[in-house]
């Protein structure tokens, strides 16, 4: 039988962890994304495009 993963019990036992690891992720830090919005199931998340040279 396979068993169910209740994301909402993940969310609420590990909150602080998880929004840490992802605000704090350096990729996305490096391309300037900022978390806006941290909920279970749900993550949104905005960066400013910017045109960069490559040289």
């Amino acid at each position: 039988m396979e068993k169910k993963i209740d994301e909402f019990a993940i969310y609420e036992k590990n909150y602080e962890q998880i929004f840490e690891k992802v605000k704090n992720d350096p990729y996305a830090l490096s391309l300037g994304i900022q978390l806006t919005k941290f909920e279970a199931g749900f993550a949104e998340a905005m960066m400013e495009v910017q045109s960069r040279c490559l040289t």
